[in-house]
């Protein structure tokens, strides 16, 4: 009787313990669930040198047309926040994989790979855009995130009789000539591994997808953006370390521009500064708490800041 009295009492002080103690928890950057359905019709351009690209678009097309251009070794998927997200239902969106990666054609040679390629593949999808619709006189923003932002301003360089109404930078830099952190070098090394070895590029684009946050992510995020990474060819990932200098061009326009800035982005946040500081009709957001994805660590935020410009244009 006094060992079941003892064993009752050894149980009310345990739960009593469980509920009274305060909870740690480790906020996380979610995997978005997403509808299957949501309007989104799906098809292939042709870019430079015969190359596939796959594209994504929904909204309506009278609309101002988002063309969205993602990060290094990342797929269209990348935007899933913001594609799914009500905030932009009132515009046309399109977001396309870069020749290389995802679903797009993969091409071999080296040489199918440079800026001004990636660049032509954006006039294609326009291209492709105005065989449908008469867009002369549509209003189109380019919204780049990390690589996307050269690759965008490029385009708009090299097609001067394409009119762009806005331009958005997240995470973008002027020009890649800066010192990188010590700790990626390793990683970018593996990504280029001679032997293309499959367990040392898995390792690089791991310690890469990883530096890219600032939070903890969730495990679903993790393996969402390594399988997107991983369909990368070889010769993509070569492409990345092609130097580019968008700044003297960039200094030049007077189109609405908006700078979201990570203050704790592993590529610098002084980087965004100056990239910013170069423009004429500039608009610089800074956000607290934030790694280099801040499309998904800033989620909600940064959807409302990049609606807000797009609806004054």
């Amino acid at each position: 009787m006094n060992l079941i009295k003892l064993f009752s009492v050894f149980i009310l002080t345990i739960t009593f313990a469980i509920l009274t103690s305060p909870v740690i928890t480790v906020a996380q950057v979610p995997l978005y669930t997403f509808p299957a359905d949501d309007g989104t019709k799906s098809y292939y351009v042709t870019g430079e040198n015969g190359v596939n690209i796959f594209v994504d678009e929904k909204g309506d097309p009278t609309k101002t047309t988002i063309i969205f251009s993602s990060g290094f070794l990342t797929s269209r998927m990348s935007w899933n926040p913001q594609w799914f997200d009500p905030e932009f239902e009132k515009f046309h969106l399109i977001r396309y994989d870069y020749r290389g990666i995802g679903k797009s054609d993969k091409p071999k040679d080296v040489n199918s790979y440079s800026q001004d390629l990636f660049s032509s593949d954006i006039y294609a999808l326009i291209n492709k855009l105005n065989t449908e619709y008469y867009i002369k006189n549509k209003r189109i923003v380019l919204v780049g995130w990390s690589i996307g932002v050269p690759l965008s301003l490029n385009f708009i360089k090299n097609y001067p009789n394409i009119k762009i109404d806005g331009f958005v930078s997240i995470g973008g830099a002027a020009n890649n000539t800066s010192k990188l952190d010590p700790s990626l070098i390793p990683a970018l090394q593996d990504l280029v591994d001679p032997q293309d070895n499959f367990s040392k590029v898995v390792s690089g684009i791991d310690i890469f997808v990883r530096s890219l946050f600032f939070k903890p992510f969730s495990d679903e995020l993790h393996s969402f953006l390594m399988g997107n990474s991983v369909t990368a060819s070889f010769e993509y990932r070569k492409s990345g370390s092609i130097p580019f200098n968008v700044g003297e061009f960039y200094s030049t326009l007077t189109i609405p521009s908006l700078h979201i800035i990570a203050e704790n982005d592993v590529f610098g946040m002084e980087n965004g500064l100056y990239f910013s500081s170069l423009g004429q009709n500039v608009e610089t957001i800074i956000y607290k708490e934030s790694g280099h994805c801040i499309l998904w660590e800033k989620a909600k935020e940064l959807n409302k800041d990049v609606v807000k410009l797009i609806s004054k244009i």
